[in-house]
Protein backbone atom coordinates (compact mmCIF):
# COMPACT_ATOMS: atom_id res chain seq x y z
CA UNK A 1 0.00 0.00 0.00
CA UNK A 2 1.72 3.36 -1.09
CA UNK A 3 0.77 6.58 1.74
CA UNK A 4 1.22 8.85 -1.57
CA UNK A 5 -1.01 6.83 -3.38
CA UNK A 6 -3.48 7.09 -0.77
CA UNK A 7 -3.28 11.14 -0.57
CA UNK A 8 -3.70 11.11 -3.89
CA UNK A 9 -7.46 9.37 -3.68
CA UNK A 10 -8.38 11.39 -0.53
CA UNK A 11 -7.21 14.22 -2.55
CA UNK A 12 -9.74 13.38 -5.48
CA UNK A 13 -12.61 12.42 -3.07
CA UNK A 14 -12.14 15.65 -1.27
CA UNK A 15 -12.63 17.67 -4.80
CA UNK A 16 -15.43 15.35 -5.33
CA UNK A 17 -16.75 16.79 -1.21
CA UNK A 18 -16.11 20.15 -2.32
CA UNK A 19 -17.71 20.01 -5.77
CA UNK A 20 -21.07 18.24 -4.30
CA UNK A 21 -21.11 21.18 -0.99
CA UNK A 22 -20.77 24.09 -3.51
CA UNK A 23 -23.56 22.52 -5.35
CA UNK A 24 -21.52 22.91 -8.60
CA UNK A 25 -22.62 19.93 -11.32
CA UNK A 26 -20.02 20.71 -13.82
CA UNK A 27 -17.12 20.06 -11.36
CA UNK A 28 -18.78 17.74 -10.18
CA UNK A 29 -18.69 15.57 -13.09
CA UNK A 30 -15.50 16.50 -13.85
CA UNK A 31 -14.61 14.03 -11.59
CA UNK A 32 -15.97 11.12 -12.84
CA UNK A 33 -14.87 8.79 -15.22
CA UNK A 34 -16.71 7.94 -18.47
CA UNK A 35 -17.58 4.67 -17.03
CA UNK A 36 -18.62 5.28 -13.99
CA UNK A 37 -21.25 3.14 -12.60
CA UNK A 38 -23.08 4.24 -9.55
CA UNK A 39 -25.29 2.06 -7.05
CA UNK A 40 -27.33 3.97 -4.83
CA UNK A 41 -29.60 2.29 -2.64
CA UNK A 42 -32.57 4.21 -2.53
CA UNK A 43 -32.72 4.02 -7.22
CA UNK A 44 -31.71 2.28 -9.89
CA UNK A 45 -28.15 1.45 -11.08
CA UNK A 46 -27.00 4.10 -12.84
CA UNK A 47 -24.03 4.35 -15.70
CA UNK A 48 -21.89 7.06 -17.52
CA UNK A 49 -22.02 10.45 -16.61
CA UNK A 50 -24.87 11.37 -18.16
CA UNK A 51 -27.27 9.36 -16.23
CA UNK A 52 -25.35 9.92 -13.07
CA UNK A 53 -25.71 13.58 -13.73
CA UNK A 54 -29.39 13.30 -14.24
CA UNK A 55 -29.42 11.92 -11.11
CA UNK A 56 -27.37 14.74 -9.22
CA UNK A 57 -29.68 17.49 -10.69
CA UNK A 58 -32.51 16.19 -9.21
CA UNK A 59 -31.03 15.84 -5.57
CA UNK A 60 -29.00 19.62 -5.99
CA UNK A 61 -32.68 20.67 -5.06
CA UNK A 62 -32.43 20.49 -1.86
CA UNK A 63 -29.11 22.68 -1.64
CA UNK A 64 -27.64 19.59 -0.02
CA UNK A 65 -23.81 19.32 2.00
CA UNK A 66 -22.28 16.37 2.64
CA UNK A 67 -19.87 15.47 5.83
CA UNK A 68 -17.89 11.86 4.92
CA UNK A 69 -15.67 10.08 8.02
CA UNK A 70 -13.12 7.32 6.51
CA UNK A 71 -13.41 4.14 7.33
CA UNK A 72 -10.58 2.76 4.84
CA UNK A 73 -8.34 3.53 2.30
CA UNK A 74 -6.54 1.38 0.27
CA UNK A 75 -4.31 2.62 -3.25
CA UNK A 76 -2.71 0.76 -5.40
CA UNK A 77 -1.30 1.30 -8.88
CA UNK A 78 -3.55 3.00 -10.95
CA UNK A 79 -7.00 2.01 -8.64
CA UNK A 80 -7.74 3.63 -5.24
CA UNK A 81 -10.41 2.94 -2.53
CA UNK A 82 -12.30 4.61 -0.01
CA UNK A 83 -14.68 3.66 2.51
CA UNK A 84 -16.29 5.48 5.00
CA UNK A 85 -19.65 6.82 6.22
CA UNK A 86 -21.57 9.94 5.28
CA UNK A 87 -24.75 12.47 6.13
CA UNK A 88 -26.18 13.94 3.62
CA UNK A 89 -28.79 17.45 4.94
CA UNK A 90 -30.65 19.69 3.15
CA UNK A 91 -33.68 21.88 2.86
CA UNK A 92 -37.09 20.54 0.95
CA UNK A 93 -37.37 22.95 -1.58
CA UNK A 94 -41.34 23.30 -0.95
CA UNK A 95 -42.04 23.37 2.48
CA UNK A 96 -38.16 24.59 4.05
CA UNK A 97 -38.17 21.74 6.23
CA UNK A 98 -34.83 19.62 6.84
CA UNK A 99 -34.11 16.27 4.94
CA UNK A 100 -31.26 14.30 4.93
CA UNK A 101 -30.01 10.49 5.21
CA UNK A 102 -26.70 9.07 6.16
CA UNK A 103 -24.96 5.68 5.62
CA UNK A 104 -22.17 4.23 4.19
CA UNK A 105 -20.11 4.42 0.88
CA UNK A 106 -17.79 2.95 -1.13
CA UNK A 107 -15.83 4.54 -3.45
CA UNK A 108 -13.30 3.52 -6.34
CA UNK A 109 -10.93 6.36 -8.13
CA UNK A 110 -8.83 5.26 -10.90
CA UNK A 111 -6.08 7.33 -12.51
CA UNK A 112 -6.51 7.39 -16.46
CA UNK A 113 -4.06 7.85 -19.19
CA UNK A 114 -3.27 11.83 -18.11
CA UNK A 115 -2.86 10.94 -14.50
CA UNK A 116 -5.85 12.26 -12.98
CA UNK A 117 -7.64 10.29 -10.47
CA UNK A 118 -11.42 9.24 -11.37
CA UNK A 119 -14.18 8.23 -9.80
CA UNK A 120 -15.44 5.09 -11.71
CA UNK A 121 -17.39 3.14 -8.78
CA UNK A 122 -20.21 4.28 -6.12
CA UNK A 123 -22.30 2.53 -3.66
CA UNK A 124 -23.79 3.23 -1.06
CA UNK A 125 -26.09 1.69 1.42
CA UNK A 126 -28.34 2.68 4.71
CA UNK A 127 -26.99 0.64 7.51
CA UNK A 128 -28.06 0.89 11.48
CA UNK A 129 -24.50 1.40 12.45
CA UNK A 130 -23.84 4.90 11.12
CA UNK A 131 -22.93 7.04 13.48
CA UNK A 132 -22.57 10.55 12.46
Amino acid sequence: MNKNLIEEVRNALNRWLKAFNDNDIEALMAIYDPEIVYANSAKPIEIGIPAVKAGFINSFAIKPKVFFKEEQAIAVDGLGYLAGQFRVAGTHPEDGSNVGEVGRVVVIFRKNDAGEWKLVFDMDNRPPDVTI
